[in-house]
């Protein structure tokens, strides 16, 4: 009988977790064109210093699966879990959802927990989740072939483009802020309803290789008559010749009026120029004005993956 148990990733040596995150780090790059070896080594240097708290699942000896948790304030975020495609990867995952989930209910502070997480191997993480009191929304990752994208770049009825700066960032993310108000990403991310949630959101992406590297030549804000922030794209580059779509919104007030379109047109075309050959974003399937736009851009669905939510 094979031997199985799960231990605090603080206690496992680097060595044992490195084959498992090279494994998944392939994975990425197979299945979503995205280089992980950014976030990997990112990863590796927390819990090098015992800083990384999570879990690492052993089976006979060898590391097949982990997890890792942070905790902001009141809100704890599951920031990954991945099993490894040999053996017990269903069994490594229902044990790896209950000890995380487990863990951060136990924090008397944290009354929220979020996670999204990107499944491989056709492993059931909803299942988990949901046994374990979480609710499920489902989203999407969709890419577009840069090759059959035709540029044309449209331009606003009132106002104008300019590259993306950190100088804006506060009115771009009060803009945001407001673009998300009643809608079901605020549901999923708590960040979407507060300006400060906002503003802490924007600079993780500019700062911070987790959804890429940003670009900030394929990067643009619109802005109206009297240089107000009413729309913003963010894109980053994920690996050689892919790039992503983080974030894009229009205020509310400017929606229908063609600045989402303008937005996107000036960062495919970028992209073209640039010579990448992709760019991927998620979406959240209830969102379905958002989702039906897309696929008239011209992106196509290529993976499912879930949000998951637990408030105590």
């Amino acid at each position: 009988m094979s031997d199985f148990n799960c231990i605090p990733i603080s206690y496992v040596d680097n060595a044992l977790l490195l084959p498992l995150m090279l494994e998944e780090e392939r994975a990425w790059l197979a299945d979503l064109e995205w280089d992980y070896s950014g976030i990997r080594e990112i990863l590796l240097s927390f819990a090098r210093q015992k800083l990384l708290p999570g879990y690492v699942a052993f089976k006979d000896g060898n590391a097949v699966g982990y997890t890792y948790f942070l905790v902001n304030q009141a809100k704890g975020i599951i920031g990954s879990l991945y099993a490894s495609a040999s053996g017990r990867s269903q069994e490594t995952v229902d044990q790896l959802v209950r000890l995380a989930a487990t863990s951060l209910k136990e924090k008397e502070k944290v009354n929220r927990i979020e996670a999204q997480i990107m499944p491989f191997h056709s492993q059931d993480l909803t299942s988990p989740f949901m046994r374990n009191g979480f609710t499920f929304h489902e989203r999407s990752y969709l890419r577009l072939d840069l090759k059959s994208f035709t540029a044309a770049p449209g331009r606003l009825r009132a106002g104008k483009i300019i590259p993306w700066s950190s100088l804006y960032l506060d009115s771009a993310a009060e803009m945001n802020m407001l673009s998300y108000r009643g809608q079901s990403d605020a549901q999923i991310c708590e960040d979407y309803r507060t300006l400060a949630g906002c503003e802490s959101y924007l600079r993780s992406l500019v700062e911070n290789p987790g959804c890429g590297v940003l670009m900030q030549e394929a990067s643009f804000m619109a802005l109206d008559a009297q240089g107000r922030t009413i729309g913003l794209i963010l894109c980053s580059r994920i690996s050689e010749g892919a790039a992503m779509i983080p974030q894009i919104a229009v205020h509310p007030l400017h929606q229908g009026l063609g600045v989402g379109n303008t937005l996107m047109d000036n960062t495919l075309s970028r992209l073209r120029k640039l010579g990448f050959h992709s760019v991927a974003l998620t979406v959240t399937k209830g969102n379905t004005r958002a989702y039906s736009w897309y696929q008239r851009v011209g992106f196509r669905h290529l993976k499912d993956f879930g949000a998951y939510v637990w408030e105590r």
